[in-house]
């Protein structure tokens, strides 16, 4: 007899426990977060990204990559330490100007930032962004901050240059007071300290807006800010601009230069006429016609004979509320043989109203050149004297 023995199955040997993956590294938090679209995130944000204390990069490169900021060092307190601002583009839902920025600066010494422009009213365009820096421009101790603010009304962007000046105890600024520039295009300082001159150029707006031209105002340091020393304008391309020189000169009361300036543009042709242009019907004979008239004033003033000019004004003018005017100067004009009662009388019969005519809101139809060009002529400027 056989004996029977059981097979067996042999026991698979065990696997090999796999290793543990290495843990993925937890990506470092992003200090900054998205773009700032108010001041307080731009601000909290900068503020924990530096730290509290006094910092080693004024300027991160996250700072000038993911925020688009621009940074600039100077020593505005005097003590001998850097100081940095930064002008921070702003995301607002609703962007009240094209490029909305906040301006922050924060001492070597403090652990505060403050913020300049906090409506967001700075401006990051590539003007703005020229004008931008900390430097000396009043000639005393520490650097001065200067940036761009642009605020915008239903048709037009202005633009005003801020300097903002540390005394000890406040900021004070120290810039210009005036309403600023429209559709700024460039701002720039020139020279040095109490000796720097302050360019701003623009106003050259849509051609809806009305016949604009390029303007340069130049500012200078005087009295503890700085103050409007020139304007210059682009060529008259329009003869409405070559009107507005024309008048600028009679109203410094240079009388012989305004005669020169009325009679140059009368049948200039190459001068562009913009209410043609615009489809407002032909421009030139009104404005032709007020330049006769203020030849004719003009000559008044000078103490010569206004006889021939007034004529002219009367027989070659096609606009007939500037032909009147003309005859009623020269009543005046001879009754008390002063330049001021004929001006005077010329003056009453451009207000006249009633039994259908209305002189006022016809004139200033005439010198209704678009929303650029406000305030418009009125019947009380056609005569006034300087």
């Amino acid at each position: 007899a056989h004996s029977s023995v059981a097979e067996v199955s042999p026991t698979p040997a065990p696997s090999p426990t796999p290793l543990a993956a290495p843990p993925s590294p937890t990506p470092a938090p992003d200090p900054l977060g998205p773009p700032p679209a108010n001041a307080a995130e731009a601000r909290n944000g900068l503020q924990l990204l530096l730290g509290p204390t006094a910092f080693a990069e004024p300027c991160p490169p996250a700072l000038v990559s993911k925020w688009k900021v621009a940074c600039a060092t100077g020593d505005v307190d005097g003590d001998g330490l850097p100081d940095t601002a930064w002008v921070v583009p702003l995301h607002p839902p609703a962007p009240r100007s094209p490029a909305p920025a906040v301006v922050l600066l924060r001492t070597a010494a403090s652990q505060e930032i403050e913020e300049f422009a906090q409506d967001g009213s700075a401006d990051t365009s590539p003007a703005g962004i020229s004008l931008f820096g900390l430097a000396d421009r009043d000639g005393h101790p520490g650097a001065e901050l200067a940036y761009v603010i642009t605020r915008c009304a239903a048709t037009i962007c202005t633009a005003t240059a801020r300097i903002q000046a540390w005394d000890g105890a406040a900021w004070r600024d120290i810039g210009p007071g005036d309403d600023g520039l429209p559709a700024l295009a460039s701002a720039t300082f020139d020279g040095a300290g109490a000796a720097s001159e302050l360019i701003l150029t623009g106003g050259i707006l849509d051609p809806a807006a009305g016949p604009t031209r390029l303007t340069t105002r130049a500012y200078a340091f005087s009295d503890g800010r700085y103050r409007l020393v020139r304007t210059d304008h682009g060529p008259s391309e329009y003869l409405y601009h070559a009107v507005l020189d024309a008048d600028a000169l009679f109203a410094a009361g240079k009388f012989e230069l305004s005669i020169a300036a009325y009679t140059a543009l009368i049948n200039h042709a190459q001068l562009k006429d913009w209410k043609k242009e615009a489809g407002h019907g032909d421009g030139r004979p009104a404005l032709e016609g007020y330049a006769r008239f203020r030849i004719a004033v003009a000559t008044a003033a000078l103490g010569l004979d206004p006889t021939e000019a007034i004529d002219a004004a009367i027989r070659d003018g096609k606009e007939q509320v500037f032909s009147i005017a003309a005859q009623e100067f020269r009543k005046g004009f001879q009754e008390h043989r002063t330049v001021i009662a004929g001006c005077a009388s010329a003056t009453r019969y451009l207000g006249t109203t009633g039994n259908g005519a209305d002189n006022p809101a016809y004139i200033a139809r005439l010198f209704d050149y678009g929303y650029a060009n406000q305030p418009a002529r009125t019947y009380q400027d056609i005569c006034r004297l300087p």
